[in-house]
């Protein structure tokens, strides 16, 4: 019987990711190479020699009803998607993200005279600021053009987008918005079917004025 042969297209995304960025952080899990060591290894979850503990049924949504799975534009399983939303509600997914956010208390400090230390009084939380970097790969083997010029038409829109994200869901209040203040594209020697972006990102609280 002849043995069936797998071809797969997707790259080593870890190992990319760490050559652009300087650090290994998959973007996503590895369903791609599960498949492969299961069929290169016929691996199963029992054998005579050692057993696998089973593992709980996975949670799919967080307790905002937010996704943490999404599947990338090469069927690639993502953990903690980033959607961010125009103000016409269109959608766009992020590719193979990884993200991190920061959030400061602002706060008055007074030197009290014969005291050690400063009398501290809060005054207010800061935005969250979000830093996101991620892979483009294309679907075609050619530069992701298309994927590309999408990310670049967000940020000259100059306006607040909407956000879509298991963790961002916990962190910003109400109407979900962020800004974008940055966008850059790293270059990958050697790959023309592959773009680096990372992305920084401001929350962007919505206030009524009243005059009275």
């Amino acid at each position: 019987m002849e043995q069936q042969q797998y071809q797969f297209r997707e790259h080593d995304l870890m190992e990319i990711f760490k050559s652009v960025f300087g650090y290994t952080a998959p973007p996503f899990l590895f369903s791609l190479q599960n498949k492969v060591e299961n069929a290169l290894f016929r691996k199963s979850k029992t054998s005579e020699e050692y057993e696998f503990n089973t593992t709980g049924e996975r949670r799919e949504y967080n307790m905002h009803g937010v996704p943490f799975y999404a599947n990338n534009a090469n069927g690639n399983e993502m953990f903690l998607p980033i959607w961010l939303i125009r103000p016409d509600g269109s959608r766009l997914l992020l590719q193979n993200t990884v993200s991190s956010m920061v959030g400061t208390t602002i706060i008055k400090e007074e030197t009290m005279v014969n005291r050690k230390g400063s009398f501290k009084e809060e005054i207010a939380l800061s935005d969250w600021d979000m830093n996101v970097k991620g892979l483009i790969v294309s679907t075609d083997m050619d530069y992701p053009d298309e994927m590309v010029y999408e990310l670049v038409q967000l940020r000259e829109m100059g306006t607040a987008l909407g956000i879509e994200n298991a963790r961002t869901s916990l962190l910003i209040e109400d109407d979900e918005k962020v800004v974008i203040k940055r966008l850059r594209f790293t270059e990958i020697k050697g790959m023309k079917h592959i773009q680096a972006f990372e992305m920084d990102l401001v929350s962007d609280n919505t206030f009524s004025l009243i005059i009275e």
